[in-house]
Formats: C-alpha cells, structure tokens, sequence
C-alpha cells in the first residue's frame, strides 16, 4: 500500500518542482497569480456549513514492484505525475502475462487517458525492483483550475496526443500482426494523434485527398451531392435522390481511396460527438509504392471499407435503420456505458418503474420524457419500435458533471459506473446544470424515513391506482442525485450473478430494460469498423427481441392449464361430482374445490410481489405470467366444482365475482397488448396524463379566447360547423382507428374549410377560423391519448373489486363446508 506524505512543506515544494504544475507559484505585480488555486489545490478550503473544496492533490510514496495504476481498470477520477524515481510501464497479453514497453521518467503525466477520454486504463505502471518512488495523485476537480496554466494544458495535451498514438499502433499490432517493421516505423514518424471538437470539418467534397483519417472513437457523418452545414440533423429524411448520407464510428476510415493514386475527395465529412483520430499525412508518407500499397491494405482489412462513396439516398434499402442510426449518434446516448430503454409499445403507463425507483432510493431517480426515437424492431423490417430514452444517468463515457464537480463528489467507480459520494456533496448544482440529458437532480439532504404501515401495506394491495410518490419539500441543504443503478442496495447484495434494476425488475410488462447502446440498436453495427466490433459487452439479456425466460413461463403456463383443465374434465366424466375417488372419500368436488384454491392462493401473491421494491424476488413481468394462467385455470376449475348448478345465492354470487375477475383480467390482458401501441403511433412525443391533461386546459382556454374575439359570420362559422364537426364521438373515434399523424389530420381538416375561408374571409378572419381548427382538432386528439390512457386502467376497479368479494365469499364458503362436514 503506497504511504501518503502529508508534510505540506514537501507537498508544495513538489508541485512547485513538477514542470506541469510549477506555473502555479507565478507572481504578477508582486503576488501570486495563482494564489487561490493552489490554495484549494494543495490544502483545500473550507466555506462553512460543512461545505468543502480540495484538496486535489495527495503525494504518496510506493516501494518496490507496488502498481500505481493497473490496465483494465476504470480510472475517470485521477491522474498521476512521476515525481522521484522511474516508473516501468507494462501491458498484458490475454494470458495476463506483462510486457515492459518502456519507462516513465520524473515529471511525466499519465493515466490522463482513462481520466478524459472515459476508458479503462490501457497500461499498467509499477515501481522497478529495487527501487522507491514517489508520485503526485491529482483529482479530477483540479483540471478545471490547472488548464488556467498555459504550460500545464500544453503538456497534459502533448502527453494525451503522445499516448493516444501510442495506444493506436498497440492496437493496430495485435490486431494485425503481420504487418511489417518498416511501415509501422513510418507511421511513427508521420502520423498524428488528434482530438476533434464537435462539427468540425474533416474534408471537403472536390478537394485533394491530402491524409487518411482512421477514426479512434466517435462519429462522422459522409455526404456527397448537396452542401450541408456540419451542426444540422435529421439530415437522412431531409434528403431526395441522388444525394448519400452515411456514418462512420470508431475503427472507420476516410481517405483510403487517395493512398495509392492522387484522386479528389468524392465526399464532405464532419465529426458529429468529441472523436478522436489517427491522422496520416499522405504528402509526407513514404514515396515507396510498395509501402503505400500495404498502408492501403492494411487499413482497408482492418476497416472494412468497401464503399468509398455514400451510397445515395434511393437506394438504400433500410432508409429508417439509418434515420434512427443518425439519431442516436446526434443525440449521444449511444456513447452511454449503460443506457435505460423503454418500448413504449409495451408501456402501460402504470408509473411502477418510478415508484419502485423512490421505494429503493427515498426519490424518484427516473423521469418518464426524454429522448424518443423510432427506429426497425430489426434490419430490413418495416414494422418500428417507438424507444424512449427517459432522463435518466447514461452514465456517459466522457461525463461532463464528473468534470464540473468541484469536491470530486461524482466519481468513476472500479466497474466504470458514474456514482455521488452524497457526503462530499455540497449542492453547489453545477452537475445539474452541465447534464445535457437533466438526469441529476437536487434534493433535501435529509428526508424522513416513512414509517411502516401494516394497514397501508393492506391498503396497498387493494388500491386502483398506483400508490403515489410523495413530492419532497425544497430546503437549502440539498446534495445531488441521479441513477446509480441501484449499486449498494439489497436488489444487488454481495455475490449477485446479474445487476439487477428496480425501475426493470418492477416493470410488469418488460418495457424497460437497461442496455448498452451499442449492442442494443443494431444499426449502429454497420457504422463502426471490424477492430472495435467485440469491445462492447452486453448489459443484460435483450428481452425487448427475445425473451426466452418469459417463453418458458408461458409454456408451463398453458401446459399446466391444458393438464388440469383436460384431468378435471375426465375426472367428472368418471366419476362425477360427488361421488367417491380411489374408494375413499375424496371426490372431485373437493377435488376441484381444493385445486381451484390452491391456485387462488397463487395468483394472489401477485399483488404482494408488487409491494417488493428492495431486494430480489424475481421480475414482475413473470409474475404477471404466472398470474394470468393460474387465474384463469383457477378460475375455470372452480366454475366445474359447481357441477349443474350453484347452490344458493351466496355462492351464486361468488360464482359470479369468478366470471367478473376472469372476464375482467382477460380484458386487461387484451387492452395491455393493444392500447399501447395505439397510444404510441398518434401521441407523437410521450406524454404523461398531466400533461395531457394541462394541455387539455390549454386548449380549451385558447378555444375560449378564440371565440371571444370572434364575431358575426366566423363566430357562427365556428360554434355551428367547426367545433360540432371536430368534437363530434365520431371524430374521437377516428383518431383512435385511423391512427394519422397529427400534422396530417391538421393539414386534411383544413382543407375541409379551405375553400369557404377562401373565397368570403378576410385575412384576419381566415387566421381566427384555421386557429379554432387547429386548437379544436388537437384538443380530440388529445381526448383520444386521455381516453386511450384511461382504458388502461379502465378494467382494475372491476378486478379489484369483483377479487375483493370473491375472497370474501370464498371464505364464508369454505367455513360453511368445513362446518357441514365437521357436524
């Protein structure tokens, strides 16, 4: 374990030594500049009220053969500088067998790639045998304040460029290790490693190809046919024909086609994300044909490259695989290392997944808007997949609240999670502010825990609507928070196989699913080169495109159900209802009787699973499965229990509430399966029910206003023709059945009243009567999501309540048998 010095004479006088950090004992006009800085850099500063900055820096002393920093590991939260004694650098084969590759010497930077490029460490750096040394630990906060350093920025750059090209030529040995000496030597000499800001130009179409650019990490966009400003989006549907569009990721080349002759690029390309580059300048790369030809093949193999140009726009086969492929790159999230999807084909609108988020964390993490993107269930189908990609953490690759947090309250953990130390925290809400996807919000610091309730645990397993989340009060002390994938909570206890989720684990229909990105959305497979193709590792199964767990439960489901429907119908064609089995005296009425509570007993732990937010205990959607067959069966083999006939009128009714909990169930079911995706194809965005319902509001008081300023002829035009027409049952229903875009149903109900606003109104009056169109005409189509909504909700109080009598009189029932029996 390394010793901390904590002499602060030595402390200092060892940044004050280093070449990248001396800067910081600069004076002008007789005081140091930097004054503050190294303030808080080397002792830290402490603004009261238990708020604290720095100190960002730690020296430490390591002994022989001890590691500083190890290859593999998730290191986003430090760098180092070599201060006393050399350091070795080593990687390992896949055996795990280090290689010394070279040495680090007093005052070099490293470990600064993991720290800004969010990637695992790439080398492993240990004191030589023999020897001791000393190293200066430097937080991530501290950049903020040491980029102010001229010096310091130009070598922390030098030092990135110069390990970035050398994690390339790594790269491209094992990955081609054929490749000869004497053109690896040469790429040394003439290759450039570069770092690009977002919507920079990498060339132009017409002009000379000068360098090849092999992409490290990041995206481009290639286009030809047209002049395109690199920052516009949703370039693919914008585009006819003759015009190509495509994207280029990590291990992608452009240029290839300029190595072995002098052509002009057929092509414009600029970089759509921070991307990081190979550069190889072909003007001063070797004359030697040969050479060029084995450059060419070499990057051509190792790409992939076959088309050199775009294809153009009509001939693409999957136009909506690649509109949603430019989608994801321009919105980022496939650079999360952990990304929360919801099909909102599968969506039920229940609110589980944020409730069951503030049972585990005390507030809800998880806010259902975001990011919606619609793109092929797979390539080449033509039915669509509506994602929402909620404001939820990606826990990014390259995290920008990690990099504005002053304390180092955000940090990387070793498995390359981004998480907040609540107690470093001192609600300074610069994190919440630089979150370009709003996932981090500020909170009460402290919150009083809810005390248990065994009346509303019972309560609960009752209620019609989900239980609701409690809003938390504001208060000055606040500390940030965000999604931490639910790590150091009893759903994810030490030695657990899987990661498990709360917000997933609740959901009862599989709707949400966390994902890498880049194995989730298939599309993006195609636009990244063959190195990086395996570097990715799955999350978790893939439930929204195959769900084997769930085929499984819905095999023993109906075949449990086939079994004991067919054994129960034999049974009373053998042997009746009441007459004796096996010579004793059961018979299958009680058979029956017994069977059908057995499975009433198991469908009712549904409703208890869903009171199960902080450990594991199996997804909710199979216990939903589980739910409907045993229902059903159970269900069915107590209406034969009756045999011809009920009995009296208590057991009338119970037989009754039987059909209402089945009929009601199996409508829920269906109503599941198809409101859904009805909902999806006509609200355009995902809406929550408030807001539909303040945009309800909205509408009317705008229709009202309308009206008020309306007069004569147009106000007649409008109580008389427009709003009966438009909020007639019958157009509600056409919403829901024709399922047509909004901006088409506008545009066609316009028309309806196009040529009598032509020919008689004025321009101000034309204006009042389109606007009551249109205010009317998206106040129905917001009437159909609120009806569609309650519809999924619509069957619950008739379950529910026809339940709650069924166990009632189930229980008066069986007291009565047993009572019978026993006298």
């Amino acid at each position: 374990m390394p010793r901390e010095i904590t002499d602060r004479e030595r402390v200092v006088q060892s940044v004050k030594t280093l070449a990248p950090t001396s800067e910081l004992f600069d004076e002008q006009n007789g005081r140091q500049k930097y004054e503050s800085d190294l303030e808080v850099i080397v002792q830290g500063r402490d603004y009261g009220n238990g708020k604290r900055v720095g100190p960002y820096v730690r020296l430490l002393e390591f002994d022989a053969n001890e590691e500083i920093m190890r290859q593999g590991e998730w290191g986003g939260n430090t760098f180092y500088i070599a201060v006393e004694g050399a350091l070795d650098v080593g990687v390992a084969d896949e055996a795990g067998v280090q290689t010394k590759i070279g040495e680090l010497q007093p005052g070099t930077c490293f470990g600064e790639m993991a720290l800004l490029a969010g990637i695992e460490r790439n080398a492993t750096v240990s004191v030589p045998s023999g020897n001791k040394a000393v190293v200066l630990e430097v937080d991530r906060p501290a950049l903020r304040l040491l980029r102010k350093l001229p010096k310091f920025g130009q070598i922390l750059d030098d030092t990135y460029r110069s390990h970035g090209l050398g994690r390339v030529f790594e790269e491209l040995h094992l990955n081609a290790p054929n490749v000869s000496g004497e053109l690896l030597n040469e790429l040394k000499r003439v290759a450039r490693y570069v770092v690009y800001g977002k919507h920079h130009v990498l060339c132009e179409e017409g002009k000379p190809i000068d360098r090849i650019v092999f992409i490290k990490s990041g995206w481009a966009r290639r286009w030809h046919g047209i002049p395109i400003h690199p920052t516009s989006t949703e370039v693919v549907m914008a585009f006819g024909e003759s015009i190509g569009v495509d994207f280029l990721g990590a291990g992608r080349c452009l240029g290839l086609e300029g190595v072995e002759n002098a052509v002009h690029w057929k092509y414009s390309a600029s970089v759509m994300a921070r991307t990081e580059a190979l550069e190889i300048p072909l003007t001063t790369f070797s004359s030697d044909a040969k050479l060029r030809e084995e450059l060419a093949t070499l990057f051509a193999r190792l790409c992939g490259e076959k088309e050199f140009v775009p294809q153009p726009i009509e001939v693409i086969a999957d136009l909506p695989s690649l509109k949603a492929a430019e989608e994801e790159i321009a919105t980022g999230v496939v650079d999360g290392a952990n990304l929360l999807v919801m099909d909102m084909d599968l969506c039920v609108r229940c609110g589980n997944c944020s409730l069951a988020c503030h049972k585990v964390h005390g507030q809800s993490r998880l806010l259902r808007r975001g990011i919606q993107i619609e793109r092929p269930v797979a390539i080449g189908k033509r039915r669509l997949q509506h994602a929402l990609l909620p404001q939820v953490c990606l826990h990014c690759k390259d995290p920008e609240c990690l990099t504005g947090c002053p304390t180092g309250a955000i940090f990387r953990d070793p498995l390359g999670q981004v998480d907040i130390h609540a107690a470093d925290c001192i609600g300074c809400f610069d994190c919440a502010t630089q979150c370009p996807y709003d996932a981090i919000t500020m909170v009460p610091r402290h919150v009083p825990a809810e005390p248990f309730s065994a009346a509303k645990t019972i309560k609960n397993l009752f209620r019609l609507k989900p239980s609701p989340v409690e809003a938390v009060s504001d208060g000055d002390d606040v500390v940030a928070i965000k999604c931490n994938l639910c790590q150091n909570t009893g759903l994810n206890p030490t030695g657990a196989k899987r990661q498990a989720y709360s917000c997933e684990e609740n959901c009862p229909t599989g709707a949400l699913l966390r994902v890498n990105p880049l194995e989730y959305f298939d599309e993006i497979g195609g636009v990244r080169g063959l190195v990086f193709k395996d570097q990715t590792h799955a999350i978790g199964r893939n439930i929204h495109k195959s769900d084997p767990l769930a085929r499984v439960w819905h095999f023993i489901g109906a075949a449990i159900g086939v079994a004991v429907l067919v054994a129960t119908i034999v049974g009373l064609k053998r042997y009746g209802v009441n007459e004796p089995m096996f010579g004793g005296w059961l018979t299958m009425r009680w058979l029956t009787g017994l069977s059908g509570l057995a499975g009433i007993v198991v469908v009712m732990t549904y409703p208890l699973r869903k009171q199960i937010y902080r450990r594991r205990a199996g997804a909710l959607r199979y216990w939903l499965i589980v739910h409907s067959y045993i229902g059903v069966v159970a269900g069915l083999v107590l209406l034969l229990h009756s045999g011809k006939q009920t009995g009296g009128l208590l057991t009338t009714i119970l037989y009754l509430a039987f059909d209402v909990v089945i009929l009601s169930g199996l409508v829920g079911v269906v109503t599941y399966l198809i409101a859904p995706r009805i909902i999806t194809r006509i609200e355009g965005e995902p809406l929550l029910v408030e807001d539909l319902e303040t945009r309800r509001n909205e509408l009317e008081e705008q229709r009202a206003e309308i009206l008020k300023k309306s007069e004569g002829w147009v106000r007649s035009e409008i109580e008389d023709r427009i709003y009966p027409r438009f909020m007639s049952t019958g157009f509600l229903w056409q919403q829901i059945m024709k399922r047509q875009d909004l901006k088409a149903q506008l545009a066609e109900a316009r028309e309806e009243f196009k040529e009598r606003t032509a020919r008689i109104a004025t321009d101000d009056e034309r204006e009042v009567l389109i606007s009551a169109v249109e205010a009317t005409v998206t106040l129905r189509r917001v009437d159909a999501l609120l009806l569609l909504h309650k519809s999924l909700r619509a069957w619950i109080p008739a379950h529910v309540i026809s339940t709650a009598l069924m166990l009632a009189l189930m229980t008066v029932h069986i007291v009565q048998v047993v009572f019978f029996n026993i006298r």
